[in-house]
């Protein structure tokens, strides 16, 4: 049984009328680094989060609305919850995950992402501290250090580096972090994005190499790409994002940490899919 989550006075009260009587608390993980919890009470079950940061306490209120609309569920926030200065989000409890043969192309998820890909950006763009992501010389460096990378391969990074600036155009809002353990299913099998915490404005192709699970192959990223169906979004562009998504990783995770933990894991596998001609060796 996982151990009990100690959480400030002020979020239990704030959950409370939801719950009833506290029987059990419960981690939910994750690599943020933020406390995520299940909490069962005599009533209900709920989701607390925190702190969160003002963009993804924001995501949680204030762009609720404009999501729904848009076609895209969040969790329902049902109380926002004050301690120690922080805010912590209160949200419906979504116990059952996104079934694996349901992550990469799956059609219900990715007109999600369509949805929100078609929001305007201007709310998004004026949220303040927003994550803007990025692949410049410092983050190749980094990376290529944890990686503990021979010289080819670090110039074949800043290579890919260079070619990689349209990805970080702000042209539509995006998810920053739609992988396939962010997303629930609610009571009516609809995918839920549940973790808002990098919503920003950039290219879709982000969304869609990180919504893809592992390093794909070629006739995967294009299966997830054609059933995107955005033709100015090409198999290369996600091949390119998924090795991003992993260059940023290597970079910024802590030397003790989980996330640390999943580079390791992935470091071997990446380094001989980088130069495969079915994965990201045969971009051009």
């Amino acid at each position: 049984m996982s151990p009990a989550v100690e959480l400030p006075p002020a979020v239990v009260a704030a959950a409370a009328p939801h719950t009833g009587t506290v029987r059990a608390t419960e981690p939910l993980g994750g690599l943020s680094g933020r406390t995520v919890a299940a909490v069962h009470g005599t009533l209900a079950s709920v989701v607390v989060k925190g702190p969160v940061s003002s963009v993804e306490l924001a995501a949680a209120t204030d762009l609720a609305r404009p999501l729904a609309r848009s076609g895209v569920r969040t969790p329902c926030t049902l109380a926002v919850a004050e301690a120690s200065g922080e805010a912590w989000l209160v949200m419906e409890h979504l116990p059952r995950a996104l079934p694996r043969h349901r992550w990469g192309a799956d059609p219900h998820v990715l007109r999600a992402l369509r949805g929100l890909h078609s929001l305007p950006r201007e709310p998004v763009e004026r949220l303040h501290g927003r994550y803007r992501p990025r692949w410049d010389a410092p983050l190749t460096t980094a990376a290529c250090e944890t990686l503990a990378v021979d010289d080819a391969t670090g110039a074949r990074l800043a290579d890919l580096a260079e070619r990689a600036g349209s990805l970080f155009v702000a042209s539509r809002v995006i998810s920053g972090d739609a992988n396939p353990l962010n997303w629930r299913l609610d009571a009516e099998d609809r995918p839920v994005l549940v973790d808002w915490e990098r919503i920003t404005v950039a290219s879709p192709a982000i969304d869609l190499a990180t919504v893809v699970p592992g390093l794909p192959d070629r006739r995967t990223a294009g299966a997830v790409v054609s059933a995107y169906g955005d033709d100015t979004i090409t198999v290369d562009e996600l091949l390119l994002a998924k090795v991003w998504t992993v260059v940023e990783l290597a970079a910024t995770a802590p030397s003790e940490s989980a996330a640390r933990g999943v580079v390791e894991q992935v470091r071997a596998p990446f380094l001989e899919w980088l130069w495969s001609g079915d994965g990201a060796g045969a971009i051009v």
